[in-house]
């Protein structure tokens, strides 16, 4: 696949290395001239020193024939700007990074296939590292007031054998995960140890969670 990647910061540089290595063309496009040079040295992959805001500069990356393009850069407006450019060229999958949660509905708007939080995600990754007992945040939902956790179940959890309808609290279930496969939430199913529940959960009802497990 040919990936054009806009920004060679960390996450930019990053991605473009991993890519290279997974053996995809990969044009990455970079408008501070030291860092570009510093990227053409380091990575396998064609790396253009220019604004990637600029039509010619996406159209000299291979704009109109690559699979996908991600916009990396540290500034929103700056990624914003880029993805209104790049979308008349109809490129299949557009991903843009994005750091402040307020702007991620603007994004929306562009009706781009993604945007990836940097900032919820370290907080998401900060928070399931510093809890235990088997539950994990996977993302945030409804603007920041609900929550999607996996709860693994674990030995001795007073639900096990319990058929799903059986399993109630402040949440939703969405899903079984059971051995690496995804199973719809039939009430019938009972749960085993081992089980992982998909959980939609209001944030001011997570203390509530134990309670039910």
């Amino acid at each position: 696949m040919r990936f054009v990647i806009a920004g060679g910061g960390r996450i930019g540089s990053g991605l473009a290395e991993l890519l290279v290595k997974e053996k995809h063309d990969v044009v990455v496009i970079e408008k501070d001239e030291k860092r570009a040079e510093q990227l053409g040295e380091a990575l396998d992959a064609l790396v253009l020193y220019g604004d990637a805001s600029n039509r010619k500069i996406l159209r000299d990356a291979g704009i109109e024939k690559c699979d996908a393009l991600a916009v990396s850069t540290s500034d929103d407006k700056t990624n914003l700007m880029i993805c209104e450019v790049a979308k008349p060229f109809h490129v299949p999958v557009i991903v843009a990074r994005v750091n402040d949660s307020s702007n991620e509905s603007i994004f929306a708007e562009l009706e781009i296939t993604a945007t990836v939080n940097t900032t919820m995600s370290s907080v998401i990754a900060f928070k399931n590292v510093l809890e235990s007992g088997g539950k994990k945040l996977v993302s945030v939902v409804a603007d920041g007031s609900a929550g999607i956790y996996e709860k693994t179940i674990l030995k001795g959890s007073k639900i096990i054998g319990k058929p799903l309808k059986g399993v109630r609290g402040e949440f939703a279930i969405a899903g079984v995960e059971r051995k690496g496969e995804y199973m719809k939430p039939d009430p019938d199913i009972k749960v085993r140890e081992g089980d992982i529940l998909i959980l939609c959960v209001p944030l001011s009802d997570i203390k509530k969670l134990g309670r039910a497990f």
